[in-house]
């Protein structure tokens, strides 16, 4: 039987925000360095709980980065983080139960539709810990890009990107989708362009 088929009408949705910071954009070469998670109910005004760690790589070639990304990592202290991380507490396989345990944890009370910018990217790095997010996420997605360029082509009088220079920390980045999202419903709402 499909998640979506069993969970079907019986527990209320909850939005689960994902994000990843990682070493590129290649989903099967780049290694996923930070994982963070929120969950909220539809609107995005209440958090049921948050999860965030590093993930220390067994393995990470400095070179391998682009100037960019390493830049950008060097400077927002994930690098730095990471090397002053625990072996045990930190590796992948450490981060890998902690998701685990957090998403049965919240799968419980609520199906949980994965949200955020870019979430298939996010949906992906959640596999490349090894883990099966189908156990535990709707089928359904609610990706904010598909919004933001939605009210880029309505015209709509504001830049849905103007709040995206930020620290690409995984924290960051999941409360500007959230306080965003909470935006594009009240301009939606009141739309007269």
């Amino acid at each position: 039987m499909r998640k979506q088929d069993k969970d079907l009408n019986v527990k209320p949705e909850a939005l689960l925000w994902l994000d990843f910071e990682t070493t590129g954009t290649d989903r099967d070469c780049s290694l996923p360095l930070e994982v963070g998670m929120e969950c909220t109910d539809v609107l995005g005004e209440h958090s049921y709980g948050s999860l965030h760690r590093i993930i220390r790589p067994d393995c990470l070639d400095l070179l391998d980065m682009s100037p960019i990304v390493f830049s950008m990592h060097t400077d927002n202290g994930i690098l730095f983080e990471l090397l002053n991380g625990s072996a045990g507490n930190d590796c992948v396989g450490a981060v890998a139960n902690a998701v685990e345990e957090y998403l049965e944890s919240l799968s419980q009370r609520f199906t949980l539709v994965p949200a955020g910018t870019n979430v298939d990217f996010d949906i992906d790095f959640l596999k490349r810990l090894d883990l099966n997010p189908d156990r535990w996420l709707s089928y359904r997605k609610f990706d904010l890009t598909t919004l933001r360029r939605y009210l880029t082509f309505l015209d709509c009088p504001e830049d849905p990107y103007k709040t995206h220079a930020g620290t690409h920390r995984v924290r960051d980045c999941i409360r500007r989708d959230i306080n965003d999202y909470i935006r594009y419903r009240k301009l939606l709402k009141g739309a007269r362009w």
